[in-house]
């Protein structure tokens, strides 16, 4: 799908719950590993991309870490 398509963005720092938003319809849009003094991760960009609102989901995964921006 075109970007001009995305309605909504949403974004994780855990694989988990990247997972779990790909299962419920959002559309990964970018994965950037990050760096910041002794913490390393990745952070998950995801996008809506389909006709109504994106289901309401509930994280399980663990967010800890600085913040990503």
């Amino acid at each position: 799908m075109s970007i001009d398509k995305t309605t909504k963005l949403t974004s994780t720092r855990s694989e988990e719950n990247a997972n779990l938003l790909l299962r419920v319809g959002w559309t990964l849009l970018l994965v950037a590993d990050r760096q910041e003094g002794a913490y390393q991760w990745l952070l998950y960009q995801f996008g809506w991309q389909r006709e109504g609102e994106p289901p309401e989901i509930t994280f399980t995964g663990v967010e800890g870490g600085p913040d990503p921006f």
